[in-house]
């Protein structure tokens, strides 16, 4: 797959800085590495976190909000894909992070500047493109089911941070209504009560197995803080946090 880099920037963004609505002659990839905020990109608005990227088509308005600080990599490129065009909006980097190891790898060669560096750097957005692709294909053509399960397995191992739903269905495609009835319809729950069923069972798991003050396990098991934890687990249960560690 032939390609050319136009440009290459590693950068950080200021919390509550804004990247005003601009348009590129070429594809542009922007790869949060650390930070949050949003992006609108033509007429969709998607919220990024660490280890995510927007891709835009040539030509299309978009712009930038962070909310915290941000380290951001971003490339342009052209192509003529003919029949395969990339697909615009928001991806989590899923193979092993295989799309920053090509931006990483070029980000080297540019700094090197060995012979041939700019037939290298060409041959690289190469296979990025290859893997956008891919990516893409990945992300378009799996069963819908396939996406819930991605998303239910995101929170399986994130249920202790901070999960917005809001946010999963925007990194499976869906709209925050369709993305609850699909994952509702799989496992008899919505999104958010299946989330507030990890982190009780992880705090049950806690109160067990472990001597940990009750403000720590409701902090470790992702509740906002210590009066939430005990009102909920009650509400739940039918027991304090405490009065369920006695019984066990």
């Amino acid at each position: 797959m032939n390609g050319h880099l136009d440009f290459l920037f590693r950068t950080t963004r200021p919390q509550n800085g804004m990247i005003h609505p601009h348009r590129h002659q070429c594809y542009e990839l922007v790869y949060y590495m650390q930070g949050s905020g949003s992006t609108r990109v033509g007429e969709y608005t998607h919220h990024f976190h660490n280890d995510t990227f927007t891709l835009i088509k040539p030509h299309t308005l978009h712009d930038e909000k962070h909310v915290t600080d941000s380290e951001v990599l971003f490339v342009g490129f052209q192509t003529e894909l003919g029949k395969y065009p990339l697909r615009e909006g928001l991806y989590l980097d899923q193979s092993e992070g295989a799309i920053l190891a090509l931006l990483q790898r070029m980000i080297i060669e540019m700094q090197n500047k060995r012979s041939f560096y700019t037939a290298k750097l060409n041959h690289l957005v190469g296979e990025l493109i290859i893997e956008l692709l891919r990516y893409d294909e990945f992300t378009t053509s799996e069963p819908s089911v396939d996406k819930v399960i991605y998303a239910k397995n995101y929170i399986d191992e994130n249920v202790s941070q901070k999960i917005s739903v809001d946010l999963l269905a925007d990194l499976v495609g869906y709209s925050y209504d369709r993305f609850r009835h699909l994952f509702k319809e799989e496992y008899g729950l919505s999104p958010m009560q299946y989330v507030m069923s990890k982190r009780f069972e992880l705090a049950k798991r806690l109160l067990k197995q472990t001597d940990l003050s009750i403000s720590t396990i409701s902090n470790e098991s992702g509740f906002s803080n210590d009066t939430q934890f005990c009102s909920l687990f009650k509400k739940t249960t039918g027991l304090s946090p405490r009065q369920y560690r006695m019984q066990q």
